[in-house]
């Protein structure tokens, strides 16, 4: 029978990465300790995790390494000086100074701060629709309002719908790209031009937690025009390329005078452990590119398998597929979940459409199996 998991790269990416871990020294030492092990795939539990989003090849070698030494060295101390290293490092990156940076416990945390900013200031936030809800969740329960867009054919952002949806009551635009759930990428350059328009009228966020997972990173990133002092706010993530989801750790590029308004409304703080595991993230080339590799080879395998089913499917950049399942989706997570897989939430008003995350090989080769049983 001919497997729809046809990347044979991707399956020997995986396996030189393993081994690759298994020759390091710190990576040995740390497999020793019970609570460094990697989150090991669950297909042997009979039930595999396919519904967040997560990077199942977890943080470099180097990261844990790093977290251990923070671990065993320095966990009774304050993080301050480690924090400005690490602020200091994400500014060289980006090429601005660090007070345009703001730390938080993962975007999330700025994309709360924001939505409650931007909700309370003049309450009305553009934003499509489907979407990533958290930024205009927290709008809404300070009494913020979303003005939601609805993609266009390709499941895009309908950019120039959103520039005739904003009045002299929006506070803020707000994009996913890629967007989430659709996977979906605007044109770089028609992007570039709507923010640059739109910055002159209002504040424009754009949240690029799965960014580095395409092929263009540098050409496609908004972050040059916040470096630039335009208005405009640039919120990346270490939980998607880098691994570290329970970690919790993001920031976001902005100018200087939004970055001291954001900041103080900030209640926590990062662990030494987080940050000793972003630093050594943001240093580590082959690792983020060795996991984009794999990442990339599994979405290509998923797309193939759904494709081959006869499904629609939105074309993908980040590090999971969004297609049409030919059934509500409430019955198409259950059957799936008897099948043993997890898969994403309902996304109104799409309501027929599904979206599954890259898990580990023998994890996809379990969807596709489940696949191949609901849909088939």
């Amino acid at each position: 029978m001919t497997t729809l998991l046809n990347r044979r790269q991707w399956l020997q990416a995986a396996g030189a990465t393993v081994a690759a871990a298994a020759l390091a020294s710190p990576a040995r030492l740390l497999a020793q300790t019970p609570a460094a092990a990697p989150r090991r795939s669950l297909v042997a539990s009979g039930l595999v995790r396919l519904n967040y989003n997560e990077n199942p090849f977890g943080p470099a070698a180097s990261a844990k390494a790093a977290m251990a030494q923070a671990a065993n060295e320095r966990a009774f101390r304050y993080a301050d000086a480690e924090e400005r290293e690490l602020l200091e490092l994400i500014a060289r990156r980006e090429g601005c100074r660090p007070e345009q940076i703001v730390l938080g416990a993962g975007s999330g945390e700025i994309l709360d701060v924001a939505g409650f900013h931007f909700g309370l200031e003049r309450g009305e936030i553009v934003a499509a629709h489907p979407s990533y809800m958290a930024l205009l969740n927290a709008a809404d329960r300070v009494g913020g309002r979303a003005v939601r867009v609805p993609l266009n054919a390709r499941f895009e952002h309908d950019l120039p719908a959103m520039a005739a949806a904003v009045t002299p009551r929006t506070s803020l635009i707000y994009l996913v790209n890629p967007n989430n759930p659709t996977g979906t990428v605007c044109d770089a350059a028609e992007l570039k031009r709507f923010v640059r328009e739109q910055a002159e009228r209002t504040t424009v966020f754009i949240d690029e937690a799965y960014l580095e997972l395409t092929d263009d990173f540098a050409g496609r990133t908004c972050a040059p025009l916040a470096v630039e002092g335009r208005n405009v706010v640039v919120a990346r993530t270490f939980s998607k390329i880098f691994g570290l989801a329970g970690m919790r750790l993001g920031y976001a590029v902005m100018p200087e005078k939004l970055a001291v308004t954001l900041r103080a409304r900030m209640t926590g703080s990062l662990s030494i452990v987080t940050i000793a595991a972003a630093i050594a993230s943001l240093q580590d080339a082959a690792y983020v590119a060795a996991t984009r590799a794999k990442i990339q080879a599994g979405r290509e395998a998923l797309v193939a398998a759904v494709k081959a089913l006869g499904r629609e499917c939105a074309v993908p950049h980040g590090n999971f597929v969004f297609f049409r399942t030919g059934m509500p989706a409430p019955e198409f997570i259950a059957r799936m979940r008897a099948e043993g897989v997890e898969v994403g939430r309902p996304f109104p008003p799409l309501l027929d459409w599904a979206r599954i995350s890259i898990g580990l090989p023998e994890e996809m080769a379990a969807c596709h199996r489940a696949l191949r049983r609901v849909l088939g």
